[in-house]
């Protein structure tokens, strides 16, 4: 059927053409939306990882002052202890010196040759020994050296001053030495 519109067209009704937007004219609020919801759920993920850390910080936090006293304890156990340490350390090393000064006094003993005698023993320094003395000849204080070098307890012997003097118009050579003193190496044997 054929129809004829004879009305002018000012009084023609329009029919309305609802057209749908085209796809591309979406991309843009799709992409806002996209980017909110990124956001939101950041935010939210991030909100609830703060008040995780946040319970975990105050259980940490109470755990803290539950054990400050034992920690305190703890602390003052180490400081108790460092002490002790330094006490023990001390009377070992006396206790390593106990006999050197006795052994020291055998050794010279011992080391000492006939015609020779001592005026003056002194600890001038922590090891380290001054030694003054009367003889009638050099070679004695030359064996006396020898001899005292040999031992275990005198090192570094060194004859600081020998000089001639007399006691009662007799002549005689008073001698000055110097020597390290310490305790002998411990030799460790091997099954070689």
């Amino acid at each position: 059927m054929i129809r004829i519109n004879l009305l002018p067209l000012d009084e023609i009704p329009r029919q309305r053409v609802f057209k749908m937007p085209e796809v591309g004219a979406f991309v843009p609020v799709g992409i806002l939306v996209a980017a909110v919801a990124i956001c939101a759920t950041t935010f939210f993920v991030q909100q609830s990882t703060m008040a995780k850390l946040n319970d975990d910080v105050a259980e940490v936090r109470a755990e803290s002052q539950r054990l400050a006293p034992q920690i305190a304890r703890i602390k003052q156990l180490q400081r108790e202890r460092q002490q002790l340490d330094e006490r023990l350390d001390a009377i070992t090393a006396l206790d390593e010196e106990r006999y050197l000064r006795v052994h020291l006094m055998s050794e010279l003993a011992r080391r000492m040759p006939e015609n020779c005698w001592l005026t003056r023993l002194e600890e001038s320094s922590p090891g380290k020994v001054e030694i003054e003395g009367i003889t009638f000849s050099n070679f004695i204080v030359a064996d006396f050296l020898r001899d005292l070098a040999s031992g275990d307890y005198y090192r570094r012997l060194d004859l600081v001053k020998i000089e001639r003097g007399k006691i009662q118009d007799v002549e005689v050579l008073n001698f000055h030495i110097s020597a390290d003193v310490g305790q002998p190496a411990v030799q460790i044997a091997s099954d070689i």
